[in-house]
């Protein structure tokens, strides 16, 4: 009976002064650990700052990755700091996580895929924070918010957060490699002058040069714009609405293409509107 007593109280013999240095020790740890972190990311903000040398796209790129990734590392130092006290080489525990890892791998491949399509994605710059790009074939599109090794965080047009994994993305449209061409289309009436229209068209590309001379792409090298407004041409004459259609493009920077874009629907509009041009109509057959 005093040995299971004994037991007993070996068993509830708490060392309450250990207890007290392995808590101690994490939360520093955490503190130290949490501190370094921020302090590497301020560091790495005011670099960028300084230097133009990359591209703001690239540094935005660089921080968001950065950024997920240092969760992780603060996971990883922390579960470390954790388990330490308790095991009597850490090197064996870290050896044996890596089998177990490896066994956890053959069933969890999805994971693995999205990491490794991540790091492909990350390193060829395929797409960079703040690209305007269309994924899987979507019609809606979005902004690339957040960009990591996992996943990716994009802000579709209507306001709604898209978090898809990189391993799901199989086909990726790209709106935003440096430059983006605005190319707006209208068909007008078969009944209406061409010569009248090319006219109006040419006002409305001058208005715009003038508007969105600070939007258009210059060329890096020559300092000349790429593309400024210009009338593409009268190039279908059997187009549904039936009519004749015409269309103006521009060159203009990524950044800038939906303001560009939505100005220059606005301009086209009403000078037509104005100018009463008669538009192409969808002929339906009501049967008589």
């Amino acid at each position: 009976m005093n040995v299971f007593l004994d037991s007993i109280q070996h068993f509830i013999d708490i060392d309450f002064s250990g207890v007290r240095t392995y808590f101690v020790s994490l939360t520093v740890t955490i503190i130290v650990t949490y501190l370094l972190i921020v302090v590497f990311r301020k560091i790495m903000q005011q670099l960028f700052k300084r230097t133009t040398l990359l591209e703001e796209k690239k540094k935005e790129t660089i921080e968001s990755v950065v950024k997920n990734t240092s969760r992780y590392i603060f996971a990883i130092i922390i579960l470390i700091a954790a388990i330490k006290p308790f095991v009597g080489d850490l090197k064996e525990v870290i050896v044996a996580g890596g089998i177990i890892a490896a066994v956890i791998g053959f069933g969890a491949q999805k994971l693995i895929n999205d990491l490794i399509s991540g790091v492909f994605i990350i390193f060829e710059g395929t797409i960079k924070r703040g690209d305007f790009i269309n994924v899987n074939g979507e019609l809606e599109g979005g902004t690339v918010e957040e960009l990591g090794f996992r996943i990716i965080k994009i802000r579709l047009i209507n306001g709604k957060l898209l978090t898809i994994s990189n391993g799901e993305i199989r086909k990726m449209v790209n709106g935003s490699v440096e430059k983006r061409r605005i190319f707006e289309s209208l068909i007008v009436s078969f009944n209406q002058d061409p010569g009248i229209v090319r006219v109006l068209l040419q006002e409305v590309c001058d208005e715009l040069n003038t508007k969105q001379l600070a939007l258009l792409q210059v060329d890096k090298l020559t300092g000349d714009y790429v593309e400024k407004y210009e009338i593409y041409g009268l190039h279908s004459l059997d187009t549904s609405p039936f009519g004749y259609k015409f269309s103006i493009v521009a060159t203009v920077n990524d950044t800038d293409y939906l303001v560009a874009s939505l100005e220059a629907k606005k301009v086209l509009a009403q000078k037509l509107y104005d100018n009463k041009v008669k538009m192409a109509e969808q002929l339906i057959n009501k049967g008589y």
